[in-house]
């Protein structure tokens, strides 16, 4: 899937809340756009940070069929959703913005699946859709499920602002928690001499 630029899109676009999606995917649709934060309250609820002036959620919505040997064409939808949501560092406690950029491939199904080992190895999720589909609701899902379980930097603005402990003195300070004992035999010495 191409990449998306945030300045080759409209400023809002609305994604459509009633998609047959299996109609668009044998016409090889394409959507795209960007979301408004505050149409994603699920998601909003989530994040740590204010999202006021953060831009859109950028979103693209593809269909196609694909092609599998020996049986009819397998239905297909590919959303992708790029975003920076602002989150706090579980390590500084200071505000971060975590970049998104997430690809799904659902496979059009009539009902909900069994659950078993092959579903669960799928490379792609099965997406009923015999009824009309939610666009906002699959990407504000997508949003949700990409958030990071514990939020951090890849390195934090105040680690790097400190100076570091010199080399020698972490060495001896080392050396101490290492042998804490190491003067004792010394003072047992001394008192047999006295």
């Amino acid at each position: 899937m191409s990449q998306m630029s945030f300045s080759t899109l409209p400023e809002a676009s609305l994604p459509p809340r009633a998609l047959a999606l299996f109609d668009f995917a044998r016409s090889s649709g394409v959507l795209q756009g960007r979301v408004e934060w505050r149409l994603m309250p699920r998601l909003t609820a989530l994040l740590s940070g204010p999202h006021e002036g953060l831009p859109p959620v950028v979103w693209s919505l593809r269909g196609d069929l694909r092609e599998r040997m020996g049986l009819r064409p397998q239905p297909m939808v590919y959303l992708q959703v790029q975003a920076e949501l602002p989150l706090v560092c579980q390590r500084c406690l200071h505000d971060m913005l975590y970049p998104i950029d997430e690809t799904v491939e659902f496979r059009l199904v009539a009902d909900e699946p069994a659950l078993t080992q092959a579903e669960l190895e799928a490379e792609d999720e099965a997406l009923p859709a015999s009824e009309p589909v939610n666009v906002l609701d699959l990407i504000e899902d997508q949003l949700i499920l990409a958030l990071p379980i514990v939020p951090m930097h890849d390195h934090c603005p105040q680690e790097e602002a400190s100076e570091p402990a010199s080399a020698s003195s972490v060495d001896e300070e080392a050396d101490e928690r290492q042998h804490p004992f190491a003067h004792l035999r010394e003072l047992m010495d001394r008192t047999k001499q006295s």
